[in-house]
């Protein structure tokens, strides 16, 4: 499982997380920056507006008008009673009421209104000339939010098949069957998942065409055999029918083996609660040992398993210990989280590794070289650790769950 810090989906949310926290940083320092330049424009017009009445001020209304225009102040009829009035600074008021003009300064949603009060007519302009930067910022927050918010959630939908393709994985590693349409997209996720899915496809007829010829072949053996071992059992007793005994056996014995690695490599598992007990007797049965060659204690619990595989399993395990074994009884403990063989026995000629491989067997013992390999394999479709020790004359093989 992949961490939470190591997820590409995690490290997606928290840039842009980071983004839109600068975003939000860089808009509010824009505000500030905007609100101080709108004092600095107020400033500069109303020195504007200032310089034009001192030069107007034997002027009609109508005159003035016409320059005021001309700087960029357009004449409006009246103000509304909710216009905010303007607290200028003290030396820009005292400018502004010098002789006989008066003016207030108020503002709006749209702008500032400059009310001009002389002797002889209050007229009120609109300054035209104000820049529209405070809106600007606005516009481009929103647009630079937008854009972020819809690359993330184009980023998150393209990724979104990941999580799709990984626990198909998962399942295919399971051994389930995975039947899943390609991907129609355009992406690099979309090729990944699209050769998956070829991958499958390929794997998929593969291994039906391998699990047929296993079975063919296992079919046309298993006809012989059964005819052999008949003919064998109405011949007279002879050292020859012994041998062509043991002979058919070992071959029965070797097609069985083969039909559970087959199962093994089909990834056929089907798990449910199976008790240990049940699974030790039923190899026990398989093998016909006798009784008093084995002692149990403790193996009553349940586990999840592939009950046959598992018992297949116990089945080799309990096989090679009662092969090798100097003297009995062969003991299997249970104790919650593991299940032991033990038997005494001459130390293994070969280290474990090379003897958990197929085909690998101590010479003279007899055996095909297949059960501890199917051990291992068994343990490793179900992801157990098959442990093994040998201390003082005895060999530990644990199945740790």
């Amino acid at each position: 499982m992949i961490s939470r810090r190591h997820s590409v989906f995690f490290k997606l949310h928290a840039f842009f997380a980071l983004a839109i926290i600068v975003l939000f940083l860089l808009f509010i320092s824009a505000l500030n920056e905007q609100k101080e330049q709108k004092f600095h424009l107020l400033a500069h017009r109303s020195m504007e507006l200032s310089r034009i009445l001192e030069e107007s001020t034997i002027q009609s209304c109508v005159e003035q008008n016409k320059e005021l225009k001309e700087a960029g102040f357009k004449l409006i009829n009246n103000i509304a009673p909710h216009y905010e009035p303007i607290h200028l600074p003290r030396p820009m008021r005292e400018k502004l009421h010098s002789r006989n003009v008066n003016v207030t300064i108020f503002k709006d949603n749209n702008g500032f209104i400059y009310a001009l009060e002389r002797d002889h007519c209050t007229m009120y302009y609109r300054d035209m000339a104000e820049e529209t930067t405070f809106y600007f910022v606005w516009f481009l927050f929103f647009a630079l939010m937008s854009g972020l918010v819809s690359m993330y959630l184009l980023l998150w939908n393209n990724l979104k098949p990941l999580k799709h393709l990984y626990e198909q994985i998962q399942r295919y590693g399971e051994g389930e069957e995975i039947t899943d349409e390609p991907n129609n997209g355009k992406d690099e996720i979309a090729l990944i998942s699209n050769a998956f899915h070829d991958a499958l496809q390929k794997q998929n007829r593969l291994k039906k065409s391998r699990e047929l010829f296993l079975r063919n072949i296992m079919h046309e053996l298993k006809t012989p055999i059964t005819k052999g071992k008949l003919i064998v059992e109405l011949e007279e007793p002879s050292p020859n029918r012994n041998l062509l005994a043991k002979l058919f056996l070992r071959l029965e014995h070797l097609i069985r083996q083969m039909a559970e690695i087959e199962k093994m490599h089909a990834f056929s598992l089907s798990k449910s609660p199976k008790s240990l007990d049940s699974m030790i007797q039923t190899a026990i049965d398989n093998l016909m040992i006798e009784e008093g060659v084995l002692k149990l204690s403790g193996c009553t619990q349940s586990i999840l398993v592939d009950s046959e595989l598992f018992t297949s399993a116990l089945q080799n395990l309990i096989d090679n210990a009662v092969r090798h074994a100097t003297s009995y009884p062969i003991h299997i403990d249970c104790d919650g989280e593991k299940i032991c063989i033990r038997n005494s026995g001459e130390p293994l000629k070969r280290p474990v590794e090379e003897a958990l491989q197929a085909f690998v067997t101590e010479r003279g013992d007899g055996g095909l070289g297949l059960g501890l390999y199917i051990a291992q394999a068994v343990c490793d479709l179900h992801r157990f650790n098959l442990h093994y020790e040998y201390e003082e004359g005895i060999h530990h093989f644990c199945i740790r769950f």
